[in-house]
């Protein structure tokens, strides 16, 4: 059995007298896909910010391979010290909704920067590496241009690179396409599609289907901060069980 990329157990976390995540367990294996899909307020992207560690869990427990990054002691989370957290950090790539690219700095800058600042890459290996991922995107010739001379769907690219760059175990990505007209979310699905292909591990939250359908493993179904259904990602899709399941669904049945 291969061996666990991250995984959650018994997770909960409250914003004031709102609880939003509900006892959430889930484990991601290396070059699984997992799509989490859900209505709005279900709790997918607090899942998403608990597991890169932008949100702290009230209780639970959470590890990145055998790392224990928090553990569940006395009915609280504890996490684990600087050290921990700072190598937690260099487990993971996370792509937001709207880019979150330095305004100022090229494409280029933008992918070659953490290598050299985080992981004291030399410059001009740090900006090969860059090109190369740039390219693999395709962006080539874009590498001098600043995030508001491209088109979102580019940004979003120049996002993924940069996520890639760190040569992280697993890519999570927030609603990568909820920003983007439908010509350039196809632009991004179709890279994050071929990194599917070459067993990329990554949670992806999303509300498109039949993309989650066709690309990932396995599917989450959230709603109320519980997980209500989970599954191989045609049978959610295509046979849900669970009723809620089925009554989110029919909103997004292709025409």
């Amino acid at each position: 059995m291969t061996e666990p990329v991250v995984s959650l157990a018994h997770a909960r976390k409250s914003f004031g007298d709102n609880e939003v995540l509900k006892d959430i367990s889930l484990t991601v294996s290396k070059g699984d896909v997992l799509a989490v899909i859900g209505p709005s307020g279900g709790g997918k992207s607090t899942l998403l910010r608990c597991l890169t560690l932008l949100e702290r869990l009230d209780d639970g427990t959470l590890e990145y391979g055998s790392l224990a990054v928090a553990r569940s002691e006395g009915g609280s989370a504890v996490y684990g010290d600087k050290a921990v957290i700072a190598e937690t950090k260099t487990r993971f790539g996370l792509v937001f909704q709207n880019f979150n690219l330095f305004p100022h700095y090229t494409a280029l800058k933008n992918v070659a920067d953490p290598l050299v600042t985080v992981q004291k890459m030399p410059k001009a290996q740090a900006e090969e590496r860059a090109r190369q991922l740039l390219g693999k995107m395709g962006l080539s010739g874009k590498e001098d241009l600043v995030p508001c001379e491209l088109s979102g769907g580019q940004q979003q690219r120049v996002a993924i690179a940069r996520a890639l760059a760190m040569n992280p175990d697993v890519l999570f990505f927030d609603e990568p396409t909820s920003a983007l007209d439908p010509e350039l979310t196809r632009e991004v699905l179709r890279v994050i599609r071929e990194l599917a292909e070459e067993r990329m591990t990554m949670v992806i939250v999303t509300h498109e289907m039949a993309f989650a359908r066709d690309v990932a493993d396995r599917i989450i179904f959230m709603d109320g901060g519980h997980v209500v259904e989970q599954g191989a990602a045609a049978d959610i899709i295509n046979n849900p069980q669970h009723e809620r399941t089925r009554a989110f669904l029919t909103n997004y049945q292709e025409g």
